[in-house]
């Protein structure tokens, strides 16, 4: 097997970690929407889930970090980033449509979710999204948002060591600096405005302006990317 096949089949492998994450957020916004007996352990079994995204999304920057400096590296990382989200967009539009999709999903999750979350790891969390409806547009805007916000954040390391690579740490810094700030947003703003949905039994308007608001985020962030490769 050539060099060459190899690098692209890596790179094609970080891609497909990089849907994985986005698939898994998506997929914790199910699990926050539930609507069944025993929320609780639920919301807290969303919480692992969104940890699992985000370690996916560690690896792969890790993985591209290292293949950057060592010069392994012979793919732009916003086009890397392009693709991620441009097919994230139809991964995860599927999920929202595909209650057979979500099923595949919370199988694959099993393993994992099990030991901790054994009564409720395969309860049926799908629900059908409606449209939106007063303050659940705002919360749509929230969720796009945040989102966009934690998923440049991860290629800003990148953009600027590329021009400055003396200010590589500082660089990494600011990366982690940005995704704090998109995570603040998401305590501070996005969270209450949801869990007051929630409270009042509008689950599936909390669910339609999260998971259309991560569609959204993938939309934004793919034509960012493409301008970034573009120019």
């Amino acid at each position: 097997m050539s060099y060459d096949l190899v690098a692209m089949m890596s790179v094609g492998f970080l891609i497909l970690i990089l849907i994985f994450g986005f698939v898994m957020d998506a997929y914790a916004v199910f699990l926050r929407v539930a609507g069944i007996e025993g929320l609780g352990e639920v919301l807290a079994m969303s919480n692992l889930v969104q940890y699992i995204a985000r370690i996916s999304n560690v690896l792969v920057i890790f993985v591209l970090s290292f293949a950057f400096e060592t010069g392994r590296l012979h793919v732009p990382v916003a086009f890397i980033f392009f693709v991620a989200s441009l097919v994230g967009i139809g991964a995860v539009f599927f999920l929202i449509k595909s209650q057979s999709f979500c099923r595949l999903v919370q199988l694959a999750l099993f393993p994992v979710l099990y030991p901790s979350f054994r009564r409720v790891a395969m309860v049926q969390v799908w629900r059908e999204i409606g449209g939106f409806q007063g303050c659940s547009l705002k919360l749509a805007a929230y969720s796009a948002i945040t989102n966009v916000l934690i998923v440049i954040a991860m290629f800003v390391p990148f953009g600027i060591a590329s021009y400055y690579p003396q200010m590589r740490m500082t660089s990494v810094y600011f990366g982690q600096m940005m995704n704090f700030f998109a995570t603040l947003l998401v305590f501070a703003i996005q969270d209450p405005v949801s869990m007051r949905l929630i409270d009042a039994g509008n689950l599936k308007q909390a669910g339609t302006s999260l998971l259309y608001g991560r569609l959204f985020s993938y939309c934004l962030s793919a034509l960012f990317f493409a301008i970034i490769s573009i120019f």
